[in-house]
Protein backbone atom coordinates (compact mmCIF):
# COMPACT_ATOMS: atom_id res chain seq x y z
CA UNK A 1 0.00 0.00 0.00
CA UNK A 2 2.87 2.31 0.90
CA UNK A 3 4.47 1.62 -2.47
CA UNK A 4 1.29 2.34 -4.42
CA UNK A 5 0.78 5.56 -2.49
CA UNK A 6 4.27 6.69 -3.41
CA UNK A 7 3.66 5.74 -7.04
CA UNK A 8 0.32 7.63 -7.07
CA UNK A 9 1.86 10.71 -5.49
CA UNK A 10 4.68 10.64 -7.99
CA UNK A 11 2.22 10.39 -10.86
CA UNK A 12 0.23 13.35 -9.49
CA UNK A 13 3.40 15.41 -9.13
CA UNK A 14 4.41 14.54 -12.68
CA UNK A 15 0.94 15.47 -13.97
CA UNK A 16 0.97 18.75 -12.03
CA UNK A 17 4.40 19.64 -13.36
CA UNK A 18 3.29 18.67 -16.87
CA UNK A 19 0.16 20.83 -16.62
CA UNK A 20 2.20 23.74 -15.26
CA UNK A 21 4.71 23.38 -18.08
CA UNK A 22 1.88 23.23 -20.64
CA UNK A 23 0.23 26.32 -19.13
CA UNK A 24 3.50 28.24 -19.09
CA UNK A 25 4.74 27.09 -22.48
CA UNK A 26 1.47 26.78 -24.41
CA UNK A 27 -1.67 28.14 -22.71
CA UNK A 28 -0.39 31.38 -21.14
CA UNK A 29 1.42 32.62 -24.29
CA UNK A 30 -1.66 31.90 -26.40
CA UNK A 31 -3.89 33.50 -23.80
CA UNK A 32 -1.58 36.54 -23.65
CA UNK A 33 -1.52 36.91 -27.43
CA UNK A 34 -5.30 36.61 -27.69
CA UNK A 35 -5.94 38.95 -24.78
CA UNK A 36 -3.41 41.48 -26.07
CA UNK A 37 -4.88 41.45 -29.58
CA UNK A 38 -8.36 41.81 -28.16
CA UNK A 39 -7.28 44.68 -25.88
CA UNK A 40 -5.49 46.55 -28.68
CA UNK A 41 -8.43 46.09 -31.05
CA UNK A 42 -10.90 47.25 -28.44
CA UNK A 43 -8.91 50.32 -27.35
CA UNK A 44 -8.25 51.28 -30.96
CA UNK A 45 -11.95 51.25 -31.86
CA UNK A 46 -13.22 52.61 -28.55
CA UNK A 47 -10.90 55.65 -28.52
CA UNK A 48 -10.41 55.97 -32.28
CA UNK A 49 -6.66 55.79 -31.64
CA UNK A 50 -3.60 53.86 -32.61
CA UNK A 51 -2.49 51.70 -29.69
CA UNK A 52 1.03 50.95 -28.50
CA UNK A 53 1.72 48.49 -25.64
CA UNK A 54 5.25 47.90 -24.39
CA UNK A 55 4.52 44.72 -22.42
CA UNK A 56 1.48 42.54 -21.77
CA UNK A 57 1.71 39.86 -19.10
CA UNK A 58 -0.81 37.40 -17.57
CA UNK A 59 -0.45 35.41 -14.37
CA UNK A 60 -2.80 32.50 -13.69
CA UNK A 61 -2.16 32.06 -9.99
CA UNK A 62 -3.85 32.57 -7.60
CA UNK A 63 -6.26 34.46 -9.90
CA UNK A 64 -5.97 35.70 -13.45
CA UNK A 65 -3.98 38.91 -13.11
CA UNK A 66 -3.15 41.12 -16.05
CA UNK A 67 -0.23 43.56 -16.02
CA UNK A 68 0.14 45.96 -18.94
CA UNK A 69 3.11 48.32 -19.20
CA UNK A 70 3.71 51.35 -21.42
CA UNK A 71 0.26 52.02 -22.90
CA UNK A 72 0.02 54.82 -25.48
CA UNK A 73 -3.18 55.81 -27.29
CA UNK A 74 -2.69 58.34 -30.10
CA UNK A 75 -5.96 59.91 -31.20
CA UNK A 76 -6.41 59.28 -34.93
CA UNK A 77 -2.77 58.17 -34.95
CA UNK A 78 -1.50 61.74 -34.59
CA UNK A 79 2.12 62.22 -33.57
CA UNK A 80 2.16 66.02 -33.74
CA UNK A 81 0.45 66.20 -30.34
CA UNK A 82 0.97 64.23 -27.11
CA UNK A 83 -0.85 60.87 -26.79
CA UNK A 84 -4.53 61.02 -25.90
CA UNK A 85 -3.89 58.59 -23.03
CA UNK A 86 -0.59 57.47 -21.56
CA UNK A 87 -0.35 54.87 -18.76
CA UNK A 88 2.91 53.63 -17.29
CA UNK A 89 1.31 50.51 -15.82
CA UNK A 90 -2.19 49.02 -15.54
CA UNK A 91 -2.95 46.21 -13.07
CA UNK A 92 -6.24 44.35 -12.91
CA UNK A 93 -7.80 40.96 -12.16
CA UNK A 94 -9.92 39.47 -14.93
CA UNK A 95 -12.22 36.52 -15.36
CA UNK A 96 -11.54 33.84 -17.92
CA UNK A 97 -14.80 34.60 -19.73
CA UNK A 98 -13.68 38.14 -20.40
CA UNK A 99 -10.34 37.06 -21.74
CA UNK A 100 -11.97 34.45 -23.99
CA UNK A 101 -14.43 36.85 -25.59
CA UNK A 102 -17.51 37.02 -23.38
CA UNK A 103 -18.51 39.88 -21.10
CA UNK A 104 -15.66 41.06 -18.92
CA UNK A 105 -16.40 41.85 -15.29
CA UNK A 106 -13.46 43.44 -13.51
CA UNK A 107 -13.54 44.33 -9.84
CA UNK A 108 -10.57 46.70 -9.59
CA UNK A 109 -8.15 48.39 -11.98
CA UNK A 110 -5.13 50.34 -10.74
CA UNK A 111 -3.50 52.82 -13.11
CA UNK A 112 -0.01 54.17 -12.50
CA UNK A 113 1.38 57.23 -14.27
CA UNK A 114 -1.91 58.15 -15.98
CA UNK A 115 -1.82 61.17 -18.29
CA UNK A 116 -4.82 62.29 -20.34
CA UNK A 117 -4.34 64.91 -23.07
CA UNK A 118 -7.73 66.15 -24.27
CA UNK A 119 -7.49 67.45 -27.83
CA UNK A 120 -9.50 70.54 -28.81
CA UNK A 121 -12.74 70.40 -30.75
CA UNK A 122 -12.39 70.82 -34.49
CA UNK A 123 -13.01 74.42 -35.68
CA UNK A 124 -16.65 75.17 -36.45
CA UNK A 125 -17.97 72.18 -34.54
CA UNK A 126 -20.69 73.37 -32.12
CA UNK A 127 -20.67 72.14 -28.52
CA UNK A 128 -23.34 69.49 -28.04
CA UNK A 129 -24.18 66.33 -26.16
CA UNK A 130 -24.27 63.15 -28.20
CA UNK A 131 -24.74 59.47 -27.52
CA UNK A 132 -22.15 56.71 -27.63
CA UNK A 133 -21.64 53.95 -30.20
CA UNK A 134 -24.05 51.28 -28.95
CA UNK A 135 -22.88 48.71 -31.50
CA UNK A 136 -19.30 49.03 -30.33
CA UNK A 137 -20.34 48.88 -26.68
CA UNK A 138 -22.34 45.69 -27.26
CA UNK A 139 -19.54 44.11 -29.30
CA UNK A 140 -16.99 44.69 -26.54
CA UNK A 141 -18.98 44.59 -23.27
CA UNK A 142 -16.97 45.41 -20.18
CA UNK A 143 -17.81 46.57 -16.68
CA UNK A 144 -15.14 47.77 -14.28
CA UNK A 145 -16.47 48.16 -10.77
CA UNK A 146 -13.69 50.51 -9.68
CA UNK A 147 -10.77 52.32 -11.29
CA UNK A 148 -8.15 53.97 -9.11
CA UNK A 149 -5.53 56.39 -10.37
CA UNK A 150 -3.38 58.46 -8.03
CA UNK A 151 -0.99 61.21 -9.10
CA UNK A 152 -2.63 61.49 -12.53
CA UNK A 153 -2.39 64.45 -14.91
CA UNK A 154 -5.14 66.01 -17.02
CA UNK A 155 -3.91 68.27 -19.82
CA UNK A 156 -6.28 70.35 -21.97
CA UNK A 157 -4.52 71.01 -25.26
CA UNK A 158 -4.98 74.45 -26.90
CA UNK A 159 -6.65 74.91 -30.26
CA UNK A 160 -4.52 75.06 -33.40
CA UNK A 161 -4.82 78.85 -33.57
CA UNK A 162 -3.63 79.01 -29.94
CA UNK A 163 -0.72 76.62 -30.41
CA UNK A 164 1.72 79.18 -28.97
CA UNK A 165 -0.13 79.15 -25.65
CA UNK A 166 0.78 76.62 -22.92
CA UNK A 167 -1.84 73.92 -22.26
CA UNK A 168 -4.04 73.93 -19.17
CA UNK A 169 -2.66 71.30 -16.84
CA UNK A 170 -4.26 69.89 -13.69
CA UNK A 171 -2.53 67.62 -11.22
CA UNK A 172 -5.05 65.04 -9.97
CA UNK A 173 -3.97 63.67 -6.60
CA UNK A 174 -6.71 61.05 -6.37
CA UNK A 175 -9.12 59.76 -9.01
CA UNK A 176 -11.71 57.05 -8.57
CA UNK A 177 -14.26 55.83 -11.13
CA UNK A 178 -17.03 53.40 -10.17
CA UNK A 179 -19.19 51.16 -12.37
CA UNK A 180 -17.29 52.14 -15.47
CA UNK A 181 -18.62 51.02 -18.86
CA UNK A 182 -18.35 52.61 -22.28
CA UNK A 183 -22.08 52.67 -22.99
CA UNK A 184 -23.16 54.70 -19.95
CA UNK A 185 -21.89 57.34 -17.50
CA UNK A 186 -19.62 56.37 -14.63
CA UNK A 187 -19.48 57.85 -11.15
CA UNK A 188 -16.27 59.65 -10.29
CA UNK A 189 -14.48 61.32 -7.41
CA UNK A 190 -11.40 63.47 -7.92
CA UNK A 191 -9.08 65.58 -5.80
CA UNK A 192 -6.90 68.03 -7.73
CA UNK A 193 -4.94 71.26 -7.36
CA UNK A 194 -6.03 74.39 -9.21
CA UNK A 195 -2.97 76.44 -10.27
CA UNK A 196 -4.36 80.01 -9.94
CA UNK A 197 -5.71 80.85 -7.49
CA UNK A 198 -3.92 77.88 -5.96
CA UNK A 199 -6.12 75.56 -3.92
CA UNK A 200 -7.62 72.08 -3.65
CA UNK A 201 -10.69 71.13 -5.70
CA UNK A 202 -12.71 68.12 -4.62
CA UNK A 203 -15.39 67.11 -7.12
CA UNK A 204 -17.69 64.18 -7.70
CA UNK A 205 -20.38 63.34 -10.20
CA UNK A 206 -21.00 61.50 -13.48
CA UNK A 207 -18.58 61.26 -16.38
CA UNK A 208 -19.27 59.90 -19.87
CA UNK A 209 -20.05 58.02 -21.91
CA UNK A 210 -16.75 58.73 -23.67
CA UNK A 211 -17.17 60.24 -27.15
CA UNK A 212 -14.31 58.86 -29.19
CA UNK A 213 -14.71 61.12 -32.22
CA UNK A 214 -14.88 64.32 -30.11
CA UNK A 215 -13.33 63.75 -26.64
CA UNK A 216 -13.89 67.41 -25.73
CA UNK A 217 -17.65 66.85 -26.11
CA UNK A 218 -17.75 64.06 -23.51
CA UNK A 219 -20.52 64.98 -21.03
CA UNK A 220 -19.84 65.50 -17.35
CA UNK A 221 -22.01 66.58 -14.42
CA UNK A 222 -21.38 66.95 -10.73
CA UNK A 223 -20.59 69.18 -7.78
CA UNK A 224 -17.36 70.63 -6.45
CA UNK A 225 -15.78 72.23 -3.41
CA UNK A 226 -12.79 74.55 -3.80
CA UNK A 227 -11.04 75.00 -0.46
CA UNK A 228 -8.37 77.35 0.84
CA UNK A 229 -7.63 78.95 -2.53
CA UNK A 230 -4.82 81.44 -1.99
CA UNK A 231 -5.79 84.69 -3.74
CA UNK A 232 -2.26 86.03 -3.27
CA UNK A 233 -1.14 83.77 -6.12
CA UNK A 234 -2.83 86.48 -8.22
CA UNK A 235 -0.58 89.49 -7.65
CA UNK A 236 -2.47 92.43 -6.21
CA UNK A 237 -5.06 90.36 -4.33
CA UNK A 238 -5.16 88.92 -0.81
CA UNK A 239 -7.35 86.43 1.01
CA UNK A 240 -8.28 82.76 1.22
CA UNK A 241 -11.31 81.62 -0.80
CA UNK A 242 -13.73 78.74 -0.33
CA UNK A 243 -16.20 77.92 -3.09
CA UNK A 244 -18.93 75.36 -3.82
CA UNK A 245 -20.97 74.77 -6.95
CA UNK A 246 -22.42 72.48 -9.59
CA UNK A 247 -21.40 71.90 -13.20
CA UNK A 248 -22.96 70.19 -16.20
CA UNK A 249 -22.33 69.85 -19.93
CA UNK A 250 -19.63 68.75 -22.35
CA UNK A 251 -16.04 69.40 -21.37
CA UNK A 252 -15.77 72.37 -23.73
CA UNK A 253 -19.10 74.01 -22.73
CA UNK A 254 -19.63 73.52 -19.02
CA UNK A 255 -22.45 75.37 -17.30
CA UNK A 256 -21.25 76.22 -13.78
CA UNK A 257 -23.27 77.72 -10.93
CA UNK A 258 -21.91 78.35 -7.47
CA UNK A 259 -20.86 80.70 -4.73
CA UNK A 260 -17.61 81.90 -3.18
CA UNK A 261 -16.67 83.22 0.24
CA UNK A 262 -13.49 85.16 1.04
CA UNK A 263 -13.63 86.30 4.69
CA UNK A 264 -10.40 88.33 4.37
CA UNK A 265 -10.46 89.71 0.83
CA UNK A 266 -8.33 92.76 0.08
CA UNK A 267 -6.73 94.61 -2.81
CA UNK A 268 -3.13 95.69 -2.47
CA UNK A 269 -4.46 99.22 -1.82
CA UNK A 270 -7.22 98.24 0.63
CA UNK A 271 -7.61 99.84 4.03
CA UNK A 272 -8.43 96.49 5.65
CA UNK A 273 -9.67 93.02 4.66
CA UNK A 274 -13.41 92.57 4.16
CA UNK A 275 -15.75 89.60 3.88
CA UNK A 276 -16.70 89.09 0.22
CA UNK A 277 -19.46 86.72 -0.93
CA UNK A 278 -20.43 86.08 -4.55
CA UNK A 279 -23.09 84.04 -6.32
CA UNK A 280 -22.34 83.32 -9.96
CA UNK A 281 -23.49 81.58 -13.12
CA UNK A 282 -20.94 80.98 -15.88
CA UNK A 283 -20.08 79.04 -19.02
CA UNK A 284 -16.60 77.48 -19.01
CA UNK A 285 -14.76 76.10 -22.04
CA UNK A 286 -12.68 73.35 -20.44
CA UNK A 287 -10.49 73.03 -23.53
CA UNK A 288 -8.96 76.50 -23.17
CA UNK A 289 -10.18 77.89 -19.84
CA UNK A 290 -12.21 80.74 -21.36
CA UNK A 291 -15.08 81.74 -19.09
CA UNK A 292 -18.24 83.71 -19.82
CA UNK A 293 -19.70 85.24 -16.65
CA UNK A 294 -23.42 85.31 -17.28
CA UNK A 295 -24.16 86.86 -13.91
CA UNK A 296 -22.21 87.54 -10.73
CA UNK A 297 -23.64 89.14 -7.60
CA UNK A 298 -20.96 90.33 -5.19
CA UNK A 299 -21.79 91.40 -1.63
CA UNK A 300 -19.49 93.03 0.91
CA UNK A 301 -20.25 95.21 3.93
CA UNK A 302 -23.48 97.05 2.91
CA UNK A 303 -22.78 97.02 -0.84
CA UNK A 304 -24.07 94.79 -3.64
CA UNK A 305 -22.51 94.77 -7.12
CA UNK A 306 -23.85 93.10 -10.27
CA UNK A 307 -21.19 91.90 -12.70
CA UNK A 308 -21.18 90.41 -16.19
CA UNK A 309 -18.28 89.76 -18.51
CA UNK A 310 -15.69 87.25 -19.61
CA UNK A 311 -12.24 85.91 -18.80
CA UNK A 312 -10.69 84.97 -22.14
CA UNK A 313 -7.39 84.36 -23.88
CA UNK A 314 -7.09 87.14 -26.48
CA UNK A 315 -3.33 87.69 -26.69
CA UNK A 316 -1.70 84.65 -28.29
CA UNK A 317 1.83 85.74 -27.40
CA UNK A 318 1.36 86.59 -23.71
CA UNK A 319 0.73 84.15 -20.89
CA UNK A 320 -2.45 84.82 -18.93
CA UNK A 321 -6.03 85.87 -19.65
CA UNK A 322 -7.83 89.10 -20.40
CA UNK A 323 -10.59 90.04 -17.96
CA UNK A 324 -13.42 92.19 -19.28
CA UNK A 325 -16.20 93.04 -16.83
CA UNK A 326 -19.16 95.41 -16.65
CA UNK A 327 -20.18 96.34 -13.12
CA UNK A 328 -23.28 98.18 -11.94
CA UNK A 329 -24.79 98.93 -8.57
CA UNK A 330 -27.76 100.92 -7.35
CA UNK A 331 -27.31 99.80 -3.73
CA UNK A 332 -23.70 100.60 -2.89
CA UNK A 333 -22.15 102.63 -0.12
CA UNK A 334 -19.26 104.98 -0.87
CA UNK A 335 -17.56 104.12 2.43
CA UNK A 336 -17.54 100.42 1.40
CA UNK A 337 -15.97 101.20 -1.97
CA UNK A 338 -13.34 103.40 -0.31
CA UNK A 339 -12.55 100.68 2.25
CA UNK A 340 -11.97 98.28 -0.63
CA UNK A 341 -9.84 100.68 -2.69
CA UNK A 342 -8.02 103.08 -0.35
CA UNK A 343 -5.66 102.46 2.58
CA UNK A 344 -7.35 104.83 5.01
CA UNK A 345 -9.60 104.22 7.99
CA UNK A 346 -12.16 105.40 8.65
CA UNK A 347 -13.22 106.21 5.07
CA UNK A 348 -13.35 109.93 4.42
CA UNK A 349 -16.89 109.78 3.00
CA UNK A 350 -20.12 107.94 3.71
CA UNK A 351 -23.43 107.81 1.89
CA UNK A 352 -25.49 105.86 -0.65
CA UNK A 353 -23.79 105.47 -4.02
CA UNK A 354 -24.58 104.40 -7.57
CA UNK A 355 -21.86 102.95 -9.75
CA UNK A 356 -21.37 101.89 -13.36
CA UNK A 357 -17.93 100.80 -14.55
CA UNK A 358 -16.13 98.77 -17.18
CA UNK A 359 -13.11 96.83 -15.92
CA UNK A 360 -10.36 95.67 -18.28
CA UNK A 361 -7.35 93.69 -17.09
CA UNK A 362 -5.03 92.74 -19.97
CA UNK A 363 -2.98 89.56 -20.09
CA UNK A 364 0.28 89.83 -18.18
CA UNK A 365 0.18 87.02 -15.69
CA UNK A 366 3.29 87.84 -13.67
CA UNK A 367 2.52 91.53 -13.07
CA UNK A 368 0.40 93.17 -10.39
CA UNK A 369 -3.32 93.03 -11.11
CA UNK A 370 -3.90 96.56 -9.77
CA UNK A 371 -1.19 97.95 -12.04
CA UNK A 372 -2.79 96.21 -15.04
CA UNK A 373 -6.35 97.19 -14.23
CA UNK A 374 -8.09 99.76 -16.40
CA UNK A 375 -11.40 101.29 -15.31
CA UNK A 376 -13.88 103.49 -17.11
CA UNK A 377 -17.14 104.57 -15.54
CA UNK A 378 -19.12 106.99 -13.47
CA UNK A 379 -20.49 107.20 -9.94
CA UNK A 380 -22.77 109.32 -7.84
CA UNK A 381 -23.08 109.78 -4.07
CA UNK A 382 -26.08 111.40 -2.45
CA UNK A 383 -26.62 112.64 1.12
CA UNK A 384 -22.89 112.41 1.65
CA UNK A 385 -21.27 113.00 5.01
CA UNK A 386 -17.62 113.36 6.04
CA UNK A 387 -16.17 111.20 8.81
CA UNK A 388 -13.69 113.92 9.80
CA UNK A 389 -15.34 116.57 11.95
CA UNK A 390 -13.05 119.36 10.73
CA UNK A 391 -13.84 118.56 7.11
CA UNK A 392 -17.57 118.52 7.79
CA UNK A 393 -17.25 121.88 9.56
CA UNK A 394 -15.54 123.32 6.48
CA UNK A 395 -18.37 121.97 4.29
CA UNK A 396 -20.92 123.58 6.62
CA UNK A 397 -18.98 126.87 6.46
CA UNK A 398 -18.91 126.60 2.64
CA UNK A 399 -22.68 126.17 2.61
CA UNK A 400 -23.20 129.22 4.87
CA UNK A 401 -20.91 131.38 2.77
CA UNK A 402 -22.50 130.13 -0.46
CA UNK A 403 -25.90 131.22 0.79
CA UNK A 404 -24.53 134.59 1.86
CA UNK A 405 -25.13 133.76 5.55
CA UNK A 406 -21.59 133.26 6.92
CA UNK A 407 -22.69 133.78 10.56
CA UNK A 408 -25.75 131.52 10.54
CA UNK A 409 -24.62 128.87 13.07
CA UNK A 410 -27.87 126.93 12.57
CA UNK A 411 -26.47 125.67 9.25
CA UNK A 412 -24.64 122.50 10.41
CA UNK A 413 -24.21 118.88 9.26
CA UNK A 414 -25.13 119.84 5.73
CA UNK A 415 -25.58 116.87 3.38
CA UNK A 416 -23.69 117.07 0.11
CA UNK A 417 -23.51 115.12 -3.13
CA UNK A 418 -20.74 114.01 -5.44
CA UNK A 419 -20.77 112.80 -9.05
CA UNK A 420 -17.93 112.10 -11.47
CA UNK A 421 -16.76 110.25 -14.53
CA UNK A 422 -13.49 108.43 -14.06
CA UNK A 423 -10.83 106.29 -15.67
CA UNK A 424 -8.03 104.34 -14.02
CA UNK A 425 -4.81 103.23 -15.66
CA UNK A 426 -1.54 102.12 -14.00
CA UNK A 427 -2.93 102.82 -10.51
CA UNK A 428 -3.79 106.44 -11.37
CA UNK A 429 -7.41 107.61 -11.32
CA UNK A 430 -8.34 110.44 -13.68
CA UNK A 431 -11.62 112.22 -13.01
CA UNK A 432 -13.61 114.53 -15.23
CA UNK A 433 -16.79 116.47 -14.49
CA UNK A 434 -16.33 115.84 -10.80
CA UNK A 435 -19.17 117.78 -9.20
CA UNK A 436 -19.38 118.40 -5.47
CA UNK A 437 -22.57 120.14 -4.33
CA UNK A 438 -23.83 121.47 -1.04
CA UNK A 439 -26.65 123.96 -0.61
CA UNK A 440 -25.35 127.32 -1.73
CA UNK A 441 -22.15 126.07 -3.40
CA UNK A 442 -20.88 123.85 -6.18
CA UNK A 443 -17.36 122.68 -6.99
CA UNK A 444 -16.44 121.27 -10.42
CA UNK A 445 -13.03 119.63 -10.88
CA UNK A 446 -10.88 117.69 -13.31
CA UNK A 447 -7.69 115.95 -12.27
CA UNK A 448 -5.88 112.84 -11.05
CA UNK A 449 -5.41 110.78 -7.91
CA UNK A 450 -2.48 108.32 -7.53
CA UNK A 451 -3.61 105.24 -5.60
CA UNK A 452 -0.13 104.22 -4.43
CA UNK A 453 1.16 107.64 -3.30
CA UNK A 454 -2.13 109.41 -2.58
CA UNK A 455 -1.02 112.41 -4.65
CA UNK A 456 -3.76 114.87 -5.68
CA UNK A 457 -3.74 117.18 -8.69
CA UNK A 458 -7.13 118.78 -9.39
CA UNK A 459 -8.20 122.05 -10.96
CA UNK A 460 -11.64 123.54 -11.40
CA UNK A 461 -14.11 126.13 -10.19
CA UNK A 462 -15.94 127.03 -7.01
CA UNK A 463 -19.33 128.58 -7.60
CA UNK A 464 -21.35 130.29 -4.87
CA UNK A 465 -24.95 131.47 -5.00
CA UNK A 466 -23.89 134.58 -3.08
CA UNK A 467 -21.55 137.27 -4.27
CA UNK A 468 -17.99 137.18 -2.98
CA UNK A 469 -18.62 140.12 -0.66
CA UNK A 470 -21.67 138.36 0.78
CA UNK A 471 -19.65 135.24 1.61
CA UNK A 472 -17.67 137.03 4.30
CA UNK A 473 -18.14 139.66 6.99
CA UNK A 474 -16.58 142.80 8.35
CA UNK A 475 -14.04 144.87 6.49
CA UNK A 476 -13.38 142.08 4.02
CA UNK A 477 -16.99 142.21 2.88
CA UNK A 478 -16.74 145.94 2.28
CA UNK A 479 -13.57 145.84 0.20
CA UNK A 480 -14.67 142.74 -1.77
CA UNK A 481 -17.70 144.56 -3.14
CA UNK A 482 -15.37 146.29 -5.54
CA UNK A 483 -14.26 142.99 -7.12
CA UNK A 484 -17.64 141.23 -7.13
CA UNK A 485 -18.16 141.91 -10.87
CA UNK A 486 -14.86 140.20 -11.74
CA UNK A 487 -15.94 136.89 -10.14
CA UNK A 488 -19.54 136.76 -11.34
CA UNK A 489 -20.06 134.44 -14.27
CA UNK A 490 -22.70 132.17 -15.83
CA UNK A 491 -25.42 133.22 -13.40
CA UNK A 492 -23.37 132.37 -10.31
CA UNK A 493 -22.90 134.99 -7.62
CA UNK A 494 -19.24 133.95 -7.41
CA UNK A 495 -17.05 131.87 -9.74
CA UNK A 496 -13.52 131.21 -8.42
CA UNK A 497 -10.81 129.15 -10.16
CA UNK A 498 -9.38 126.71 -7.62
CA UNK A 499 -6.87 123.88 -7.33
CA UNK A 500 -6.35 120.94 -4.98
CA UNK A 501 -2.86 119.50 -4.60
CA UNK A 502 -0.87 117.64 -1.95
CA UNK A 503 -1.98 114.17 -0.82
CA UNK A 504 -5.21 112.62 0.38
CA UNK A 505 -3.92 112.81 3.97
CA UNK A 506 -2.61 116.37 3.63
CA UNK A 507 -4.54 118.14 0.86
CA UNK A 508 -3.78 121.73 -0.10
CA UNK A 509 -6.57 124.03 -1.32
CA UNK A 510 -6.00 127.33 -3.09
CA UNK A 511 -6.92 129.73 -5.87
CA UNK A 512 -5.69 128.81 -9.33
CA UNK A 513 -4.39 132.25 -10.20
CA UNK A 514 -2.75 130.91 -13.35
CA UNK A 515 -6.17 129.91 -14.66
CA UNK A 516 -7.57 133.36 -13.74
CA UNK A 517 -4.71 135.07 -15.55
CA UNK A 518 -5.28 133.00 -18.67
CA UNK A 519 -8.98 133.83 -18.68
CA UNK A 520 -8.24 137.56 -18.31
Amino acid sequence: MRKWLLIGASVLIVLFVALYVVSVVVIVPRLQRGARERTEDYLSKRFESSVEIADFHIQLRPTIRVEVDGILLRHHGRRDVPPLIEIQRALFDANLAGLLGRKADVQLVRLEGLQVHVPPREPGSPPMLRGTDENLASKYPIVIHQIQADSATLVILPRIEDSDKPPNQFEIHQLKLENFAFDRPASFQALLTNPKPRGLINCEGQFGPWLADEPAATPVAGAYTFQHADMSTLKGLKGMMDSTGQFRGPLDYLSVDGQTDIPDFALRTSARPIALHTDYSAIVDGTNGNTILRSVTARFLQTTLSVQGEVVDLNKTVKGRTIELHTTSSSARIEDLLTLAVDRLPPALSGPAKLEARIDIPEQEDTDLIDRMKLTGRFGVGKMEFSDGDTQSKVDSLSRRGRGQPKDTSVTDQPSSLTARFTMDHSTISMSNLMFSVEGANISLDGTYAMDTGALDFKGHLKLDAKLSEATTGAKSFFLKAVDPFFTKNGAGTDLPIKITGTKDHPSFGLDLHDKANRN
